[in-house]
């Protein structure tokens, strides 16, 4: 017999599943990046931007909250990153998994005007992808969007 509240409960059991199958791909190796952005040209898990001065760090772009699964995660992830096309502008990445306590140590993620870096994190880990950058070269400031 079905209750009014089974549906709801699957619903909700459908979007944890369909977020651990699309988070143990990209640990894998495999990712998913905007068009012109990446290797494969599709959409993005998720993206964001993070911008910073010549020479310091600028602030802080919290823009993807996941849990990763509990098991069969290889605990990485992998995460884009380029500067605007068209510009000069070149910057050096780190990224860590926020916690609400005690977040992870910065990861260098690369430097220059493109890259691709992994950021530890372990299984069944409720965090946001924190991103900031520092500008190098002669540009004053540097834009970066990521992507996982």
């Amino acid at each position: 017999m079905r209750t009014k509240s089974s549906k709801p409960v699957r619903g909700r059991a459908a979007a944890v599943v369909g977020t651990a199958v699309a988070l143990a791909t990209l640990s894998a190796g495999l990712t998913a990046a905007p068009a012109g952005a990446g290797t494969l040209g599709t959409s993005a898990l998720c993206s964001g931007t993070a911008t910073g001065a010549v020479a310091k760090w600028g602030p802080v772009s919290k823009h993807c909250s996941y849990t990763s699964p509990a098991s069969g995660w290889r605990g990485k992830l992998r995460v884009e990153w380029n500067t605007q096309s068209g510009t000069n502008q070149a910057a050096c990445v780190e990224a860590r998994m926020g916690k609400a306590a005690h977040p992870d140590a910065w990861q260098g993620i690369g430097c220059g005007k493109s890259g691709v870096g992994t950021v530890k994190w372990p299984a069944n880990t409720a965090s946001n992808l924190e991103v900031r950058v520092k500008g190098m070269g002669t540009s004053l400031i540097a834009n970066v969007d990521y992507f996982i």
